[in-house]
């Protein structure tokens, strides 16, 4: 459906002009990135209202769009596994924030941060066979993922101590705000990783 919908727009570009007939395929494929990534936008949204919880839905969708753009990481073979995996991976991220909250460790989360932080160091930008990058927009990806994961954690920080010196309702909502900006680095740094272990079977498979 994705794919037909794109080929559809793409031919309505060729005729309007927009696109050249033999640039088709490229806008096709640049269309059904953009379709399934408002779709899995959309997915968590829907996800986060019916759970209550919208700001960490909102969160997600910036933080997954914004540094993964710099820092790369996992991406699924089909655009449906795209959504399936973006969505569980909203699920996951709640799941882990109920249990920081329930055990009373939220603080703890800088340390999720923290790792998150050095495996970004180390492996950012991972670079997709599909989009190859030359040595100087690596280095310019490097310093941006790296600038995004300090300026977060700074802020996830901040919010975490002033929670400390509070007594009110608004305690939970910094304390839980800060520790899912953390949560969020971490699991960013898994998806880093698991898409380089990808991506190392796709080029050992391709020296064979």
């Amino acid at each position: 459906m994705i794919h037909s919908l794109s080929s559809r727009i793409a031919d309505f570009f060729v005729v309007q002009n927009v696109a050249k007939e033999e640039e088709k395929e490229e806008y096709v494929y640049g269309i059904e990135l953009i379709i399934s990534g408002i779709i899995s936008v959309g997915i968590v949204v829907f996800i986060g209202a019916v759970t209550g919880s919208i700001l960490y839905a909102l969160l997600y969708n910036i933080m997954m769009v914004v540094i993964r753009m710099y820092t790369g990481g996992y991406h699924a073979d089909t655009h449906i596994g795209c959504n399936i995996c973006y969505s569980v991976t909203f699920l996951i991220s709640l799941l882990i924030l109920r249990l920081l909250i329930y055990y009373d460790v939220c603080v703890d989360s800088l340390m999720m941060a923290l790792v998150g932080f050095v495996v970004s160091v180390y492996y950012a930008p991972l670079e997709n066979h599909n989009k190859k990058l030359c040595q100087k927009q690596k280095d310019i990806y490097e310093c941006i993922s790296m600038a995004m994961y300090i300026i977060a954690i700074f802020i996830a920080s901040v919010l975490l101590i002033i929670s400390l010196f509070l007594r009110s309702k608004e305690v939970m909502l910094l304390r839980s705000t800060g520790s899912y900006i953390n949560i969020m680095l971490m699991l960013i740094a898994v998806l880093l990783l698991a898409g380089r272990r990808k991506e190392g079977k796709y080029h050992a498979e391709e020296d064979t």
